[in-house]
């Protein structure tokens, strides 16, 4: 068997909302890898890391629900990097849920866009132990 390269993840988003996530994921650092305009998907990257974003006519999870599926990223202030990314989306009209598993561990929903994800925020000092 040839070597096997992970290339990219997809995940779902509400139709209609991929201008949206492309501007949520430029604020949590990524860079557009592709989008072509008119296109129902894209994807975005960091460093080698891919995500795929496809939007589907499928009804959002309850965060409660899709709380175990996330993306995440490491950050030295997880509580103040969600309360930004809080104010960007609210000043863009859309709804924000905010949780945490830990004081290091945190997460948001945007709950009328992501499908059965939601975005974790945690603390570098957890992958240092």
């Amino acid at each position: 068997m040839s070597k096997l390269t992970l290339h990219h993840f997809a995940v779902r988003i509400a139709s209609g909302s991929l201008d949206f996530v492309m501007g949520l994921f430029e604020q949590l650092g990524c860079k557009e890898s592709y989008y072509e305009d008119g296109a129902s998907w894209a994807m975005v990257e960091q460093g080698d890391k891919i995500i795929q974003l496809i939007e589907t006519d499928q009804a959002p999870e309850e965060t409660k629900t899709k709380s175990s599926s996330h993306i995440a990223f490491l950050s030295g202030d997880p509580k103040s990097d969600i309360e930004k990314m809080q104010k960007w989306a609210e000043s863009r009209g859309q709804a924000f849920v905010g949780g945490q598993w830990s004081g290091r561990e945190r997460y948001f929903d945007c709950p009328e866009i992501f499908i059965d994800f939601v975005i974790e925020i945690m603390d570098r000092t957890i992958i240092e132990n």
